[in-house]
């Protein structure tokens, strides 16, 4: 693993008693940073990666590494959440140890799909991972081309290694009651804004009280950048008066008062999760849970239905579709254990 990693820094030492010992460094020179982990693992890999990231020089023009760096100068990923361009910067960083003076001129030719398939395949054993690397990759090329940088996208309709999917989960009516009367209040609030506005975590924890006109809750999108404007439904109506009244910058905030942190907010959430008994399912399952209550009530065609579920949660009309028909017909006990914990306040 080492050998493929550029930089890394090799140090056979003779000990005393005779024997070697060999020490790792995330580069040559003084004060190189020793990397701990056992060489050939991942984690040998990550920590090069952690050490290393403060040290980034431009790229070699006309390289992959030339290109990247010219992708996160762009509007389209400047205006990316905080939250995404860390994630990307963690993986463009794998990237760049393999491909960071490949040739953008090679990229068009014959057989590099195969080559870049073949890298993604050297991480199988995290699928999941792989296919976010390559989706990444994928991306660039794909500014790339339209930008007329280079006139092939190898990457195109790249079938995923992960075919594992939370679609296909929603939450039962047994744990959607226990997490909305038995958890604690500041986490139950969360759970309820979630459920009623199909909003992601990250949206809905940092939602500011002007976001909230005495009607509608306005809210722009992290992950997508989209702005939509949602009724706000009686259940959490006293929610956000209550917010709005009380003064607060945030609509949600702890058990402390204090404004939510990603990080608190996980912790506490599985913390409740696991006190509450709920297994096998998790924050972001409301948001398909939200989408089958949203179709069973919504007084419109089909076609009506989809558009506005996709207007409000962000998904895509095809995925919020394919939630939908493979939950419908459990549609009503979900309903119904909405509707038994919001009335139980």
């Amino acid at each position: 693993m080492e050998g493929k990693l550029v930089g890394v820094h090799k140090v056979n030492v003779k000990l005393a008693d005779g024997t070697v010992k060999t020490y790792y460094y995330a580069w040559r020179g003084k004060g190189a940073p020793q990397i701990k982990a056992k060489p050939g693992t991942k984690a040998f890999t990550q920590e090069f990666v952690r050490l290393t990231r403060g040290r980034e020089k431009d790229a070699q023009t006309g390289t992959i590494g030339s290109l990247i760096d010219d992708f996160r100068k762009t509007a389209e990923y400047l205006k990316l959440a905080p939250s995404t361009r860390r994630d990307y910067e963690r993986q463009f960083a794998t990237i760049r140890l393999k491909f960071e003076t490949f040739p953008i001129k090679a990229i068009e030719a014959r057989g590099s799909r195969l080559l870049f398939l073949n890298w993604r395949d050297t991480m199988k054993d995290s699928p999941r991972t792989a296919d976010m690397h390559i989706a990444l990759l994928a991306r660039v090329f794909s500014w790339a081309k339209g930008n007329e940088i280079i006139l092939r996208n190898p990457l195109e309709e790249v079938t995923r290694l992960h075919e594992g999917t939370r679609r296909d989960i929603i939450w039962s009516d047994e744990q959607l009651e226990a997490l909305l009367t038995k958890a604690a209040p500041h986490i139950q609030k969360v759970a309820r804004i979630a459920l009623w506005t199909m909003q992601r975590q990250a949206d809905i924890l940092t939602m500011p009280t002007l976001a909230f006109d005495g009607e509608r809750v306005s809210i722009k999108q992290g992950k997508t950048g989209a702005r939509v404007r949602v009724v706000a439904a009686p259940d959490i109506l006293p929610l956000l008066r209550e917010a709005k009244e009380g003064g607060r910058q945030r609509v949600l905030v702890n058990s402390f008062g204090q404004n939510w942190t990603s990080s608190g907010f996980r912790a506490s959430w599985r913390k409740e999760m696991t006190r509450i008994g709920v297994k096998g399912v998790t924050f972001h399952d409301l948001r398909g849970t939200a989408i089958t209550y949203a179709y069973a009530n919504l007084d419109r065609s089909h076609d009506e239905k989809i558009k506005l579920i996709s207007e409000i949660s962000g998904h895509s009309s095809a995925d919020a579709e394919s939630i939908i028909r493979k939950h419908y017909l459990a549609g009503q006990e979900v309903i119904d254990a909405i509707g038994r914990g919001t009335k139980k306040d």
